[in-house]
């Protein structure tokens, strides 16, 4: 399984498919959908917040190396994604912190839009 997740106050939102169902990219099966794409479909009314506010992260898989890649936000803690790791406990993987994955507390220059969209 691949995925991306959003970690609101203490909650995981995950949005995951197989492998099978995954996007190629590579030489890495991705999840097909974008955290801008999934956070506006599911989350938006409801925590009247653009996508990239809360952390977030995305969980690939390198088809060559035969492993898992955990990107996460630095405001999770490696111990939170235990709920994540859970899942790929009897495969290979590896947990990376990603800047990509910069929620408002990590990002200097992250503007609150405060709902007004």
């Amino acid at each position: 399984m691949v995925n991306l997740f959003f970690k609101v106050n203490k909650d995981f939102l995950i949005h995951e498919c197989s492998n099978l169902e995954a996007h190629k990219y590579g030489i890495y099966l991705n999840y097909p959908e974008s955290h801008f794409d999934i956070w506006n479909r599911f989350y938006l009314v409801k925590y009247n917040k653009d996508f990239d506010y809360f952390p977030r992260g995305r969980v690939i898989y390198n088809i060559e190396e035969k492993c898992y890649y955990i990107y996460h936000d630095n405001c999770i803690k490696e111990e939170e994604l235990k709920e994540i790791t859970d899942k790929y406990k009897d495969k290979n993987y590896k947990i990376l912190k990603d800047m990509h994955y910069s929620c408002h507390n990590c990002n200097k220059e992250y503007i609150d839009i405060e709902g007004d969209i």
